[in-house]
């Protein structure tokens, strides 16, 4: 799906989030995160349209939109690589899956965007995240021989739902805005279920063939 930078900026988001709520909770929990938040609580860098803002208000604002470009370029790769499975997948239920996490992840996305129309979200930010990854895990699946390629895919959308969870768990908890926190505890059930179901159909897949 999407490189290293992607969930990097994930996390970055995130740290800014716990240390502008004053989230000693999540920095005391992983301490050697602490120092990448930095003076200025790990905030992505204001957008250019909104130099002239300040205040909390303003930090929030781009930490959202910020995390709804993120929430978007995931949906947008979770359904790219849910296309390769029904392609290359060997498993009826691992194509029944991609059926599946392709359904949920239109409908997260299409909730992402009219988040983003309600709050006039600029939509060139979406577009900024179609850059082509070179080593994702997308990009890995791709070459990956026909026999080992159904283990591989579940096991990469796991991690990756795994980690989105986190990412929503801990945004919902330090937002203040109250229409995120809305939409993201509606789509956190959703990456559950899809986090389950995938583990259940990889306990159930031949092993050795994920690496």
């Amino acid at each position: 799906m999407q490189n290293a930078a992607y969930w990097k900026g994930l996390r970055h988001i995130v740290l800014g989030a716990a240390a502008l709520a004053g989230g000693a909770w999540f920095l005391g929990a992983a301490p050697g995160l602490a120092s990448e938040a930095g003076s200025e609580g790990g905030e992505p860098l204001p957008k250019e349209r909104r130099q002239s803002e300040t205040g909390a208000n303003s930090r929030r604002v781009d930490r959202a939109e910020d995390m709804i470009v993120l929430l978007h370029e995931g949906n947008r790769m979770e359904i790219e690589g849910a296309a390769l499975a029904l392609e290359r997948g060997q498993a009826e239920r691992v194509k029944n899956y991609a059926l599946l996490l392709t359904k949920e992840h239109q409908q997260c996305d299409k909730q992402l965007m009219d988040y983003a129309d309600q709050k006039q979200f600029d939509r060139r930010s979406f577009e900024d995240g179609k850059q082509k990854a070179t080593d994702g895990p997308v990009e890995r699946l791709r070459v990956r021989q026909p026999q080992n390629f159904d283990r591989a895919f579940i096991l990469a959308m796991v991690r990756e739902q795994g980690k989105m969870i986190d990412a929503l768990a801990s945004t919902m908890q330090d937002s203040r805005d109250t229409d995120l926190r809305r939409l993201l505890a509606g789509q956190l059930p959703v990456l559950e279920k899809l986090k389950k179901a995938g583990e259940a159909i990889l306990a159930r897949l031949p092993a050795n063939s994920e690496r």
